[in-house]
């Protein structure tokens, strides 16, 4: 099973030839080894003439017949180069050889100084590698484990909301009756004002921002909805915050500042009736087959997530009985790697990662906790795997590509290919290995079936924190979507989706 990691120890050392070696292992620390590698003067000359010989044979020199360079010419001319390449493949080679002989199991990156490694012909190489190994440590009890799952029922006004909310996709824009108070899902239109140190550095004459869920979207900041909740047509409401770092006046931006929007006019969601109608517009014949494909999907999500919690809490129980440490640098390794993840999915959704600030530190924590519960997933999982000898192959891995390429809308060969090349069929080996060791452990767990629990309802999110506060994310792109209006056509298309998700 591969560790979820960005890059694993090394691919050059995977592939690399066996190569002759004496070698000496000390403890460096937890799960830590210091390796100390000498490779014989002897082993060093025959890379050197292994890569001066396929150098030689591409060079085109004048007075030589093409591949008939002489070495000896090859070698002065190329030397840097030369050397260069028999590093690298000295390197790969022996830590490979290195890793078989002392029959370490080695996890995450190595750490090695390449400037400090010294390759010339005639004299031995020493290299010095310090790695990480995997934990050895007693499994708990994970047969027989107990665990609860929650049957499949449905609330009394579970299908009626989930009508509602094909309805709500349909919506129409229009305009509140003449008295209106603005309220959630409204858009308030007007004049919006944009004032910095009293001075106004931005006006929309004709804006709109739109109350959803808690939030005022469409003012270039991080807002609550309670300063404009209650408006009504002619009247002018105002608030303080700060500006993201999507305000148009660059020069602005992260500046405190005074927004103000004198309303026009409010705008509605005008939402069609639940109806044939309704049903209808996503493909089906009546509201008695709409409520009955909603019952349907609705039985289906609550069964496949009762499932997810099952195996959720059979893993944790055996993760919280298994007691070890974790490698110390794979865990920092991996830690980083889920904030440039973060740091990714905000870049995709147009967010600065730079607004993420970890000023106090919190936001590495969280990195460093959530990298922990991952890797000591991995390693008991793994563990279970050695224990019962579970093993994937090729053919259940050809299987899974097929499967996973029908997914994309994709050719198997071609999926195959990149997968190949980016290292990802160890990664799909080691998933499949994951799952079958969950699959063991629900196959072996006492199961109680219990009635299911009601969630409770999630907060607005006014009540759950300061919008006067950046919280790293913003709504502008919502509003561009909502301040225009939602048309038939596009209404159609979403409701059908939803439906058929």
């Amino acid at each position: 099973m591969a560790l979820p990691l960005a890059e694993p120890h090394t691919h050059d050392a995977e592939n690399a030839e066996p190569i002759e070696v004496q070698t000496s292992v000390t403890d460096a620390g937890t799960w830590t080894k210091k390796l100390d590698i000498t490779v014989p003067a002897a082993e060093i000359g025959k890379v050197f003439d292994k890569i001066v010989r396929e150098v030689a044979q591409q060079l085109r020199i004048p007075g030589f017949r093409p591949g008939k360079v002489p070495l000896a010419i090859a070698e002065k001319r190329f030397g840097k180069e030369i050397g260069q390449q028999v590093k690298s493949d000295v390197v790969a080679r022996a830590f490979r050889s290195a890793l078989e002989a002392e029959k370490l199991d080695v996890v995450g990156s190595p750490d090695l100084d390449p400037e400090k490694i010294e390759v010339v012909r005639g004299k031995e190489t020493k290299i010095e590698i310090e790695v990480e190994i995997k934990p050895t440590f007693d499994l708990p009890k994970f047969k027989g484990l107990k665990v609860e799952q929650e049957e499949v029922e449905l609330f009394p006004g579970e299908i009626d909301e989930k009508l509602k909310a094909v309805a709500e996709r349909f919506a129409e824009d229009g305009e509140a009756p003449e008295g209106a108070t603005l309220q959630d899902r409204d858009i308030a239109a007007g004049k919006v004002t944009f004032e910095v140190d009293g001075k106004v550095v931005h006006t929309e004459d004709d804006g709109n921002l739109l109350l959803v869920d808690g939030h005022t979207v469409g003012c270039y900041a991080h807002l609550g909805q309670k300063w404009l909740l209650g408006a009504k047509a002619g009247e002018e409401r105002s608030v303080e915050t700060t500006l993201d770092e999507r305000f148009p006046v660059e020069s602005a931006r992260n500046q405190k500042a005074k927004i103000a929007i004198a309303v026009a006019k409010i705008r509605r969601p005008q939402i069609p009736a639940i109806d044939d109608e309704l049903a209808k517009k996503v493909g089906l014949e009546n509201l008695d087959a709409l409520k009955a494909r909603i019952e349907e999907e609705l039985r289906k999500s609550l069964g496949e997530n009762a499932e997810a919690k099952v195996r959720n809490s059979l893993v944790e129980q055996v993760v919280e009985g298994a007691k070890f440490e974790l490698p110390k640098r794979l865990v920092e390794t991996f830690s980083k790697s889920l904030m440039q993840r973060q740091d990714m999915m905000l870049a995709q959704y147009g967010l600065d990662p730079s607004a993420m600030k970890d000023e106090d530190g919190k936001r590495s924590e969280e990195a460093a906790k959530n990298a922990e519960q991952e890797i000591r997933r991995y390693f008991v999982l793994d563990a279970i795997c050695a224990a019962e000898k579970l093993e994937v192959g090729e053919e259940e891995i050809d299987e899974e590509i097929v499967k996973q390429a029908r997914q994309r809308g994709m050719r198997a060969a071609e999926l195959f290919e990149r997968l190949e090349q980016e290292g990802g069929i160890e990664q799909l080996r080691s998933d499949l290995k994951a799952k079958r060791a969950v699959d063991l452990l629900v196959d072996n767990a006492e199961v109680k079936i219990v009635p299911r629990k009601k969630e409770e309802p999630k907060a607005k999110a006014d009540c759950g924190h300061d919008h006067e506060d950046e919280h790293g994310h913003d709504h502008d792109d919502d509003a561009k979507e909502k301040k225009k209006g939602k048309g038939k056509k596009g209404a159609k298309a979403e409701g059908a989706s939803e439906e058929k998700a």
